[in-house]
């Protein structure tokens, strides 16, 4: 199912970004495109392993792995701070 999510989160040395959904956070590794922080973004956000989303701020499309979904704001701070 896709989803709407906000972009809340990153880690500072790799493309990993936590994004707010109306179900918790996802935790998604970028692979191809941009997000920052505050963007809105759109797609399968509730599906591990390969998935398009939709940057709705930007109009561009972004390839990333999810590689958490539904956590908690800890579980997705930790992620974001792991190597």
């Amino acid at each position: 199912m896709k989803i709407e999510g906000v972009i809340c989160g990153y880690h500072p040395h790799l493309p990993r970004y936590a994004v707010r959904t109306d179900h918790g956070y996802t935790v998604v590794d970028v692979e191809d495109g941009e997000v920052s922080i505050h963007d809105v973004v759109f797609g399968a956000l509730e599906d591990h392993g390969q998935v398009v989303l939709t940057n709705r701020t930007t109009g561009e499309d972004v390839e990333v792995c999810v590689e958490a979904v539904h956590a908690s704001r800890e579980a997705a701070e930790a992620l974001l701070r792991s190597r």
